[in-house]
């Protein structure tokens, strides 16, 4: 069984990989092509997409009771696509592209922060009552996330009326970013396809090894489910679409907590958030933290070295290893 598990589990993740970087990208020729450009695209449209592992395992891990994949999935995945993202920095320091990036980036990590928060009061206070079924906090979080994605999207709207008008679309360009939104909806369905072979491989896996279900939904699942965050943030970063690769990362993020609100409607046990494990605050506070690293490093204007650029991200991937270490083991 454990190995079954294991090999399916593996082939979801590889699927998921290879779709990703397609979508990424179809993304990059969307954002450049269109006035939407690589915040918008990123921290909705390709954020969203290369989440939907992410969605499709965290509903999978609520339809068959499992509380704490269901919920540490959405919150692992936040370190992980924030560790990529600085293992990413590093590799790519001589380019120094965080440094070129939309200052608009800073209130999707202020929304990212606020949602955090409201897990962590949430676990912490234990509140888990409910309202037709669905927790409170998981109303909360659906609120937040929707009215901040609402604010984010009227002060993008400002940008475009204060820049001079883009020149006239072609015919030619036209059909071919017709084909390209095609093809990125085609990609975005095989990526959603494996979202629920990684869940329900992983909950076989968990029974399985013995390692808790906290640790293999934090880790473990939500490493592999954000595989295409990742990988799509590589090939934006190769192009230089630096703020296609910081939109996924941080419109991943959030939505990677909205899915646990999603979630909450399929739980039927008891509550989604009764049930979820405390061993979640940890995450939930890792996420916090980097996240707010996140937002310090986007303000800066320049560095004096590259040793001194790439300082703050050798501390974060080390950390998060050291984190996820004593995690598992834990």
């Amino acid at each position: 069984m454990l190995l079954t598990s294991t090999i399916i589990f593996s082939i979801a993740a590889a699927v998921s990989v290879l779709a990703a970087i397609r979508l990424a990208t179809y993304a990059d020729i969307i954002s450049r092509e269109t006035k939407a450009g690589g915040l918008v695209v990123g921290t909705v449209l390709l954020a969203v997409a290369t989440s939907l592992p992410e969605l499709t395992a965290t509903i999978s891990a609520a339809v068959i009771d499992n509380a704490d994949i269901a919920v540490g999935n959405g919150l692992g995945s936040i370190t992980f696509n924030i560790f990529a993202l600085f293992l990413f920095d590093i590799y790519f320091r001589k380019k120094r592209l965080f440094l070129k990036v939309s200052n608009n980036h800073f209130y999707t990590g202020l929304l990212g922060l606020t949602l955090c928060t409201i897990i962590i009061l949430s676990l912490y206070f234990n509140l888990n009552q409910e309202f037709i079924s669905i927790g409170l906090p998981s109303i909360a979080i659906a609120v937040v996330y929707l009215g901040g994605l609402w604010l984010i999207s009227l002060k993008h709207q400002q940008e475009i009326h204060e820049e001079e008008t883009a020149p006239q679309e072609t015919e030619k360009t036209a059909v071919s970013i017709k084909k390209t939104i095609i093809r990125f909806i085609l990609f975005s369905l095989i990526v959603f396809a494996a979202g629920s072979s990684l869940s329900i491989s992983g909950d076989f896996i968990a029974q399985s090894s013995g390692v808790s279900a906290s640790a293999i939904g934090s880790i473990l699942i939500a490493a592999t489910t954000s595989l295409p965050d990742a990988v799509s943030v590589l090939v934006a970063l190769r192009v230089a679409n630096v703020n296609l690769a910081i939109g996924t990362i941080l419109g991943g993020n959030i939505f990677n907590v909205f899915v646990i609100p999603i979630a909450d409607i399929f739980y039927r046990s008891d509550s989604l958030w009764a049930d979820a494990s405390r061993q979640h605050i940890s995450t939930a506070a890792a996420g916090f933290m980097l996240t707010l690293i996140v937002i310090s490093i986007l303000k800066r204007d320049n560095t004096r070295n590259t040793m001194t650029y790439i300082a703050p991200s050798l501390i974060v991937v080390a950390g998060y290893l050291i984190f996820s270490a004593f995690y598992i083991l834990g």
